[in-house]
């Protein structure tokens, strides 16, 4: 799975979950604007670490933020938890490793993460056909 269809799953998930309210991706600032309102998302990180030669940890995490913080309803953390718990990437169910809302400012947010485990196939190597046999020095002389 790449981070992108992990982005694209989570946008959907909102638009699904939310379809009164514009969602959209976060760009920069939204501070500077007072009458924002809506939810944005955003990839904060995303990481890959090897585990052992052929499998892997990726973890991603994001922001979503609720853009009109003077109208916060009292069920937003509980409805995003709920959404975003679990999302669906290509028929794959895929759930959260953990979930936090948060005020910064005063812009609440939601901070969640997703960690999974990944196998790289690796190709296999072409059989070998023919063993040819060549006498050595020693059984040569030997013989």
């Amino acid at each position: 799975m790449t981070t992108n269809q992990l982005t694209t799953a989570i946008a959907t998930t909102l638009t699904k979950n939310f379809p009164n309210i514009p969602i959209q991706p976060a760009t920069g600032s939204t501070s500077s604007v007072p009458d924002a309102k809506g939810i944005t998302y955003r990839l904060l990180s995303a990481q890959l670490t090897r585990e052992r030669s052929d499998r892997f940890v990726q973890s991603h995490a994001f922001e979503i933020r609720w853009l009109d913080a003077g109208n916060i309803p009292s069920t937003l953390p509980d409805e995003l938890f709920e959404a975003l718990e679990t999302i669906e990437v290509e028929g794959t169910p895929y759930r959260a490793t953990e979930l936090r809302w948060e005020t910064e400012g005063t812009t609440p947010r939601l901070l969640v993460y997703y960690t999974m485990r990944t196998s790289k196939v690796s190709e296999s190597a072409p059989a070998m056909q023919q063993l040819e046999q060549r006498p050595t020095a020693l059984k040569a002389a030997k013989e």
